[in-house]
């Protein structure tokens, strides 16, 4: 059955063409890994048994990222004697290099770019995701909707051009025929002109954005297309995982309860990302909605943050399927649950 559903409003800038069917290229650096309070070397703590954990995020400091902002407000942090770094990403960083050159102790990627990189060998370990399903999905318009792959009879699709290989697949093994894919603007008005019927992008950026503009659309997930899927998986190294893993588990239990407490306060937290955390040019309002939106995205019956490697391996067989990935990986060597597990001690929910 298809979760396809109209999206609410909001808006914030996200990455214009979405990695995430294939790895892109560049990098910045961002700063050192692991350093103590008052400038000690790496890998130590404070006299008080602070650590400073730097984290490299996947894009800009938005509301996608509400729950580290509002584990830093609320304390959380603090109360595991930890002291936080957020670097902000952008178009020409991967979050994944940064994190496998030692510039970050961890952070944040787009699932395919980290198994892309696991397999051309890089240490990676995801230890946890920000949202259960990604929020890439096919948009249109709500009176002409795509509900399913059946309805890309005949219509005109804007995909990205890393993801079109994946759609072109599809559509194939579901024997629908007559379909037109064209390269995705870097916006939505390719689906408000009418030069396309359906437009691949961020259900969290350009359909809320629709949305504010006063165009109901629908919202058509990969999942609900059968292509199983992880939004922002959380990334470290082998070697941080081993030496630093009592140190990841105090980090993600703020974490889990910054994302719990910004999913009970969208308003709140969204409000506070566009006016405190991020650097301006945000509307407080877009923030607001966004954050709203998200909740069902990040939400999950065993907790937040969660990653099965049941799931994660269906994702690296279809990726193989498809050809993004040269060679299957075994999920059990990239997907390690040990500091979800700790974090939670046995619970669903760190703050009810």
């Amino acid at each position: 059955m298809n979760r396809s559903r109209g999206a609410r409003g909001g808006v914030h800038g996200r990455r214009e063409v979405l990695r995430l069917f294939g790895a892109g290229a560049g990098v910045l650096a961002a700063g050192g890994l692991l350093s103590a309070c008052g400038g000690e070397s790496s890998g130590g703590t404070s006299s008080d048994g602070t650590l400073t954990v730097k984290d490299q995020l996947g894009w800009l400091k938005l509301t996608q990222y509400g729950g580290f902002y509002a584990a830093e407000k609320k304390g959380y942090y603090a109360a595991e004697k930890i002291s936080t770094t957020f670097t902000a990403g952008g178009p020409n960083i991967l979050a994944w290099q940064q994190i496998a050159s030692g510039r970050a102790m961890t952070g944040d990627d787009d699932n395919t770019n980290v198994l892309v990189a696991a397999a051309k060998g890089r240490p990676l370990v995801v230890y946890g995701a920000i949202f259960q399903t990604s929020p890439f999905a096919i948009i249109s318009k709500k009176s002409d909707p795509i509900t399913g792959i059946e309805d890309f009879a005949g219509r005109t699709i804007a995909v990205t051009e890393a993801s079109r290989q994946q759609f072109e697949s599809l559509v194939k093994k579901a024997g629908v025929k007559n379909v037109t894919f064209v390269p995705a603007g870097t916006d939505p008005t390719q689906l408000t002109t009418g030069q396309a019927s359906g437009y691949s992008g961020y259900a969290t950026s350009q359909a809320v954005a629709l949305q504010q503009q006063g165009v109901e659309v629908n919202v058509l997930y990969l999942e609900d297309l059968g292509v199983k899927s992880y939004g922002n998986v959380l990334v470290t190294t082998r070697d941080q995982l081993d030496d630093h893993h009592d140190d990841l588990v105090r980090f993600l239990r703020a974490t889990i309860k910054g994302h719990e407490y910004m999913n009970a306060n969208p308003a709140e937290i969204g409000g506070l990302v566009a006016t405190d955390w991020n650097s301006g040019g945000l509307k407080a309002a877009d923030e607001v909605a966004t954050a709203e939106f998200q909740k069902d995205l990040i939400a999950s019956p065993k907790g937040v943050l969660q990653v099965d490697p049941a799931k994660m391996q269906e994702i690296i067989d279809g990726l193989v399927e498809v050809g993004t990935l040269s060679k299957s990986l075994k999920a059990s060597d990239v997907v390690d649950t040990s500091v979800l597990e700790a974090a939670y001690g046995g619970r669903t929910s760190l703050l009810s």
